[in-house]
Order: structure tokens, then sequence, then C-alpha cells
């Protein structure tokens, strides 16, 4: 995945009388874990991050937008990360981003815990729910700005999106999980 994007545009703000978040690339980091040869876990994130998320505790005008480069992806192995931009894996060529929507998120005592939305990835979109734990908010440290953040996981599998090269030495459940931060627009 080459990154996540939220885009700013896509919702006129007048739709938004909740609280809206603009995720903090700096602080945003999809990652991922995948079984390697049947004897590691190989692990990556994904570096650039640009994201919005509006929260609804009533649920009617909750939205989650995100946007990832796929070319960002970072295993620490230049060499692989290589591999993984190519037609095999990400094809990032053809397809440089990733994207998730969500419209429908679920919360328990006022506080977001489960999201309903698509993924897309390599031109394919499917259904992907991401638990939402550890959500919290505070003032940022040096701008006073108020914050919130939270560690999202999902599993997905490769193959339900064409990405099928290497199975079963590569694995084909991928684990997610999530460092977000968002500062309230």
């Amino acid at each position: 995945m080459r990154g996540i994007y939220f885009l700013m545009g896509l919702i006129p703000l007048t739709a938004w009388s909740a609280e809206s978040f603009v995720l903090d690339p700096t602080h945003t980091f999809p990652s991922f874990e995948i079984r390697h040869q049947g004897v590691s876990i190989m692990r990556g994130k994904f570096n650039r991050t640009q994201g919005r998320v509006v929260l609804d505790p009533e649920g009617k005008d909750s939205r989650i937008e995100v946007v990832v480069d796929a070319a960002s992806g970072d295993t620490g192995h230049e060499g692989l990360n290589q591999k993984l931009q190519g037609a095999n894996f990400f094809n990032t060529g053809q397809y440089p981003e990733m994207r998730y929507v969500a419209t429908q998120v679920e919360y328990r005592e006022g506080k977001p815990i489960r999201a309903f939305g698509e993924l897309t990835l390599l031109g394919v979109t499917r259904p992907v729910e991401l638990d939402i734990r550890d959500y919290a908010c505070t003032r940022q440290f040096l701008t006073m700005r108020h914050l919130c953040g939270a560690d999202v996981h999902a599993i997905i599998k490769r193959s339900d999106y064409g990405m099928t090269w290497g199975i079963p030495l590569i694995g084909d459940e991928v684990k997610l999980a999530i460092e977000v931060e968002g500062v309230r627009e």
C-alpha cells in the first residue's frame, strides 16, 4: 500500500455537522504483517497517508476517507520494497493508491469501536471492517489543538484483490494495524 490520503474536497463542509478531523500524516501509519515462506512474519508500513474522519456518535454523519500511497511501502529492505511495487504485488505503476471509505461507524459510550467500509486495492473494491481500539483525545502538546487517535486493526486476504502471486509460500492473510492520529478541524 503506497499511502492513505483522506481527501479534503470529497464532502462539502456544510454536510458535516459532527466533529471532523484531518489525519496527521506524520502520526498515521498503516502497517501490515504477512507470513513469509511459512517460517517467519514479514512486516512493513506505508509512509505517506492523508485522510479525513467525521465522527458522529448519533451515527448519521460518520465518514472515514483514506487514500494510501502504495509506493510508500517500507519493509526496511530496499530490494523487497521494489518487488512489492511491481506487477506481482501492488503494481504501483497502474494502481498508485489504495482507498478506504466507510460511512457506517459503530460507537460504544460515545467512542468509535468499529467501522464498516470498503477497501479498493488493485482496482478491486471489497468490504472491510475495521476494529477501532484505544480511541482517546487530548490537546496536542505544543499547539494545544484538539487531537484524537486510535489503534485500528483489520484482516484481509490479498487474493480477494487479485494479488495471488506466491501463495502459499507468501501468505494470503494480511494483518493490518494502523496507528492513527487526527487533528480537529
